[in-house]
């Protein structure tokens, strides 16, 4: 129990325990909508804007919440505008995110460095401004 004594692991088991809490209630609430595939498309979105936040020398985690936000916002847009086929919009934008993440990591030769921290991170190095 030494280890809690250090902010950064009191901060990464906050953070681990309010994604515990957070994640099935979410997970439950998509599957009864039927949008099983919304948390991956939107990474995959997530994923575009991290790249086009490095590309455009923005801060790529912000730029990545703001283009997931767009992404979810078009995906219900597309979803109202075709009520019989609920499950393409979701599959069109995954895909265009991935390409557009694909396209943005290709110009960035500088983006392939500090990429993989952006894909899988630390939860030890959690600050208190991504916690709250």
């Amino acid at each position: 129990m030494a280890m809690l004594g250090y902010e950064f692991m009191q901060r990464a088991f906050w953070a681990g325990g309010l994604i515990g809490v957070i994640g099935p209630v979410l997970g439950v609430f998509l599957m009864l909508r039927r949008q099983v595939l919304m948390a991956d498309t939107l990474s995959h979105v997530s994923l575009a804007g991290v790249a086009l936040g490095s590309f455009l020398k923005l801060n790529p985690a912000l730029s990545g919440f703001a283009m997931a936000i767009v992404g979810a916002l078009v995906i219900e847009q597309l979803r109202r505008a075709y009520r019989t086929y609920t499950e393409v919009p979701v599959a069109i934008i995954m895909t265009s995110g991935l390409a557009l993440s694909v396209v943005l990591m290709s110009l960035n030769q500088n983006l392939s460095k500090s990429f993989s921290s952006y894909l899988f991170g630390s939860i030890v190095a959690v600050s208190d401004t991504q916690l709250r």
